[in-house]
Formats: structure tokens, C-alpha cells, sequence
């Protein structure tokens, strides 16, 4: 694949993502933060975990933000909380947050294996989120 096509596709992706923040800017913002690192650190987005993504498509915003959170050693309660309310304010349906809540309680389950790695996870929100919450 030529490096044009790779571009090419790297704008749609991004495009895709930023659309589906609908104007919200304190979404917008840790969007950029998380697709800066996600160009640059290389971590790997797997999608919506166990559960169907927003409209059956695998890149969506508020998994791509929660993946982000995750990579950079924010892991716990107050993540997950965060990640709920981004899915409220962009109409996910209410089957897919009550399916993702109920896979929220093994949240320790990911708290620990950070621990187990030595990635110091972080049960908080980061100083650049709660600075710009609405």
C-alpha cells in the first residue's frame, strides 16, 4: 500500500471519529489528545470490549477515548463514569450502555492487571479532563 492510500485512510478514520463528537467540545478536545497519542505511542484500539459498538461500526469515539484513558494509566471507577456520560450526551442507545455497565463491575479485573504490569493505574480522572468537563 502506497503511503498516499495509508494517509488517505488515516484522514477517513480521523474524520469518522471527530464527526461522531457532534460539535461537543470537551469530547473534541480529549479526542485530539487521544488521536495525537494514538498516531505517535502506536497503542492499539480494539473497539467496544464484549459488546456492540454504536451503530455496528468498530471505530467509535467514546470506546477510542475510554482505550486512550486505559493506554495512558487512568483505569477505574471515575474512567468509567466518564465514558458513560460521553455515551449519554451522543445518544448511544440505552442497550448499549446498559451492556457496557454490566461489563464496568470487572473493572478491577483491568485496575489489577495494570498493577501486574507496573503500570501504577490511576483510579481518577486526568487533570486535563476535569479541568474541561462541562
Amino acid at each position: 500500500m502506497r503511503y498516499e492510500q495509508i494517509k488517505d485512510i488515516d484522514n477517513a478514520l480521523f474524520n469518522l471519529l471527530i464527526n461522531q463528537c457532534k460539535g461537543f467540545k470537551w469530547i473534541e478536545e480529549v479526542f485530539y489528545l487521544a488521536w495525537d497519542s494514538y498516531k505517535s505511542d502506536g497503542w492499539k484500539y480494539d473497539g467496544a470490549t464484549f459488546v456492540q459498538e454504536q451503530n455496528n461500526s468498530y471505530w467509535e469515539v467514546a470506546a477510542f477515548i475510554h482505550d486512550y484513558l486505559n493506554h495512558i494509566g487512568y483505569v477505574g471507577k471515575k474512567v468509567d463514569l466518564y465514558f458513560i456520560k460521553i455515551m449519554i450526551v451522543l445518544n448511544y442507545g440505552e442497550n448499549i450502555i446498559f451492556e457496557r455497565c454490566k461489563w464496568m463491575q470487572y473493572t478491577f479485573i483491568n485496575f489489577f492487571w495494570h498493577w501486574v504490569r507496573g503500570k501504577k493505574p490511576k483510579n481518577k480522572l486526568p487533570d486535563f479532563i476535569t479541568k474541561n468537563i462541562c
